[in-house]
């Protein structure tokens, strides 16, 4: 489940600590230290947006040499603008998100 969490004053998204409490989960930042609750909504790890949909996905893996074969479907996450390129093609084809594809929505872009 993409839960994108990032400090409100650095922007830091590893160096984050939580711990339970009466109002909830709360997170510290340990690269300046401010502290705040997590939120619970689901959001696009690329976009924060919240418009996301279940999608089924194929699980695959070599059953002989390199004879790929199915063996299992998940539900994954994508959001409806990030991925929606992604999402048209499956539904176009009636056809699961090929294995190998990995949702925006779930995998924040890459920091160059």
């Amino acid at each position: 489940m993409p839960l994108h969490i990032e400090c409100p004053d650095c922007g830091e998204t590893d160096d984050l600590v939580g711990d339970r409490g009466v109002e909830g989960i709360g997170i510290t930042c340990g690269t300046c230290g401010a502290r705040f609750l997590r939120d619970r909504r689901l959001g696009c790890a690329s976009c924060a947006g919240t418009d996301l949909v279940l999608r089924p996905q194929v699980l695959t893996q070599f059953s002989r040499g390199t004879q790929l074969s199915v063996v299992g479907w998940t539900e994954t996450h994508c959001c409806t603008a990030c991925d929606a390129e992604a999402l048209l093609r499956s539904e176009r084809a009636n056809a699961p998100l090929p294995a190998e594809y990995r949702p925006r929505a779930v995998r924040p872009p890459s920091r160059t």
